[in-house]
């Protein structure tokens, strides 16, 4: 840009370069939010790979919940992104869904009348074979 400036006021016409400046600072930050975005979805990313890992046992349940619950309120707090884009949707609507699966997918599969269909189910199981 400075090059630019220099060359607009050799040739006469310095008024050009205003908007090319704010054009440049509105392209740096959008950059710097799309910078942010990846960022969080990098952090989202890794979050879900170490809840893959977890041993059944090892749950907690209200702490994967908080843990979720704060990765949305970081990804609703990213400023200038666009919010109907395919990147931020995406994103969201991933944490949606672990929002309403962790709680509710866990306290049933521990629930005592589910263990004990899952106990006859594999006795059903190995009867027929």
């Amino acid at each position: 840009l400075n090059d630019f400036t220099e060359f607009s006021f050799k040739f006469g016409f310095p008024d050009d370069v205003i908007p090319a400046g704010k054009n440049l600072d509105q392209i740096k930050t959008e950059i710097r939010n799309l910078k942010a975005l990846w960022n969080h979805i990098d952090v989202v990313q890794k979050q879900a790979a170490e809840y893959f890992q977890l041993s059944w046992g090892t749950i907690d349940c209200d702490q994967m919940d908080d843990e979720i619950k704060k990765l949305r309120k970081r990804l609703n707090d990213i400023k200038g992104i666009d919010r109907k884009g395919s990147v931020y949707s995406g994103v969201n609507d991933e944490l949606k869904k672990w929002a309403n699966f962790v709680p509710v997918s866990y306290t049933h599969l521990t629930l005592p009348t589910i263990y004990s269909v899952q106990i006859s189910v594999v006795a059903v199981s190995l009867k027929k074979k």
